[in-house]
């Protein structure tokens, strides 16, 4: 606001006042006196008085609009405040020296009083995870003191399967700890292990019988050349989840015996590595992969194809700049059992889909994350590939904007690509419309209409030029019959539509709080 030649400050507050002849001043004598008798005021006071009852609706209004930009201010300051102090306590939290004994969180339920103590000891579902970080360790307890914490750990765990974490960036053979926790390895039942290869030298010769899922970080740059031969097939029968996370390409495996071919589920697999490729090319009994394509690896414009018979499950993550790459890989994949499919893209770029029928026949569940609203053939590219889906029955998305296009694409018109004709359950629950999507969300309500058994009534209540299909052209499809919605969406259906609500099994996502558009 532009600063008036007779504006002046408020004597209370300094602010800029803009109406100065209507501005709150101290109750004068003259006012006062006037106030206890019954004379009228002189000509001169009334002319006054009539310029402050015209002018002080403004000011009051001025000031209206002050309080409410001090009361949101306030309220800012306060939720700043909260939150500081929230991470301050969190950090004196995480920096309390029990936190760097063997096991952290159950040391500290002991400390808290007498009953709780006696409880948290004789419950040894509390003792069943170990994270053993050495380098944390280190200046807060000698090894011996490591060594008696672990053993006492073990002790209340009262023989539970357990789950186990080692790392460290220094060798650690010669460590007191290593007899102590060589005893509970026949209990193991997960194990998460970031250690150099010499340190893991040093449980060799255990059988691990429990152990179900391996982590294998293989993050330090040196040692490249010694072999690692402690989880064999002989030695880990039932071993059957692996994750394994390197710092360098998959050769660096080459000096690392695991056993391949009883493992059923993989994670943070790089799609491009020439070595990870021909190693899943032997991993005939997977049944869960989670692929990481990013631009790293060469390109192979004739691909041999991959076949995984067993696989299920298939989770596909794109990073930035590796446009078009997961399409690329999915088509290199036979996976005829494959029933879930999980595509995640980057945000604020163009997202491309496989173009040609894949061996997904039996896929009905697709799961998908990507910004349609940023690029608008990134809506044509997903409208394309669901017409290669024609047996998904349940959709979800993880989506930042949803665009006008994607429902039409999705309603049932006659003359139209049918897409998904087996859909059942509809999840947009974490989504946000468009900024440009209709105010009465007429796109969605069609096609909500369009895959629900009726008389082909217009979805606005006239009867007349829906372009919903008849009753007869719908009897051979399957119906939806489940839609999850962001918190906004279904309120504003439940108000406008609530015939939807009789129709369909509507729900609100529990967790989804984002704003929504102007609708």
């Amino acid at each position: 606001m532009t600063k008036d030649s007779n504006s002046v400050r408020c004597t209370n507050c300094a602010l800029l006042f803009l109406r100065p002849s209507a501005r709150g001043q101290k109750r004068t004598a003259r006012v006062e006196e006037l106030l206890r008798q019954n004379h009228p005021p002189h000509d001169v006071e009334l002319s006054h008085f009539r310029k402050v009852v015209e002018d002080t609706p403004a000011a009051l209004r001025d000031l209206d609009a002050k309080i409410s930009q001090a009361r949101e201010l306030l309220d800012t300051l306060l939720s700043e405040r909260k939150q500081t102090q929230s991470h301050f306590e969190d950090a004196k939290s995480l920096l309390h020296p029990m936190l760097a004994q063997p096991g952290g969180a159950p040391w500290l339920l002991t400390r808290v009083c007498r009953r709780w103590r006696a409880l948290a000891v004789n419950l040894p579902q509390l003792w069943t995870y170990l994270a053993l970080d050495f380098d944390k360790h280190i200046g807060h307890i000698t090894p011996r003191q490591c060594a008696y914490r672990v053993g006492l750990f073990i002790e209340r765990s009262k023989g539970l399967p357990m789950t186990v974490y080692l790392g460290s960036e220094e060798n650690i053979t010669d460590h007191a700890v290593i007899p102590v926790l060589e005893v509970t390895i026949p209990r193991w039942k997960y194990l998460d292990v970031d250690l150099p290869r010499t340190s893991l030298q040093c449980l060799s010769g255990n059988h691990f019988l429990k152990l179900q899922g391996l982590i294998f970080r293989y993050n330090t740059e040196d040692e490249w050349d010694v072999n690692v031969d402690v989880f064999q097939p002989t030695t880990t029968p039932v071993l059957r989840k692996l994750q394994v996370s390197v710092a360098r390409p998959w050769r660096a495996l080459g000096h690392v015996r695991l056993p391949w071919s009883q493992v059923t589920s993989i994670a943070s697999f790089p799609a491009f590595d020439a070595d990870a490729l021909t190693r899943l090319r032997t991993l005939t009994n997977l049944e869960e992969l989670r692929v990481e394509v990013s631009t790293s690896g060469v390109r192979n414009p004739n691909p041999d194809v991959v076949p995984l018979p067993k696989l299920r499950r298939l989770s596909v993550e794109e990073s930035d700049n590796a446009l078009g790459r997961s399409a690329e890989f999915l088509t290199t994949l036979r996976v005829p059992a494959l029933s879930n499919l999980f595509l995640d893209f980057p945000n604020d770029s163009v997202t491309l889909f496989p173009t040609s029928p894949l061996s997904f026949g039996n896929l009905t569940t697709l799961s998908l994350s990507c910004e349609m609203n940023s690029h608008s053939e990134s809506t044509g590219h997903l409208l394309n590939f669901l017409t290669l889906t024609q047996h998904v029955e349940c959709l979800r998305f993880y989506d930042l904007g949803i665009t006008v296009e994607f429902f039409e694409g999705l309603t049932f018109k006659d003359g139209s690509p049918l897409r998904l004709p087996c859909l059942r359950s509809l999840d947009i629950g974490r989504c946000l419309f468009a900024p440009t999507f209709p105010a009465n969300l007429s796109p969605l309500v069609d096609m909500l209409y369009s895959r629900l058994p009726g008389d082909g009534q217009d979805v606005h209540g006239s009867g007349q030029g829906s372009g919903s299909p008849s009753l007869e052209s719908k009897t051979s499809r399957v119906y939806l019959n489940t839609v999850r919605l962001a918190r906004p969406v279904y309120r504003r259906l439940e108000l406008e539509k609530p015939d939807l609500f009789s129709k369909l099994s509507m729900d609100m996502h529990p967790e989804c709080y984002f704003d929504f558009y102007e609708l």
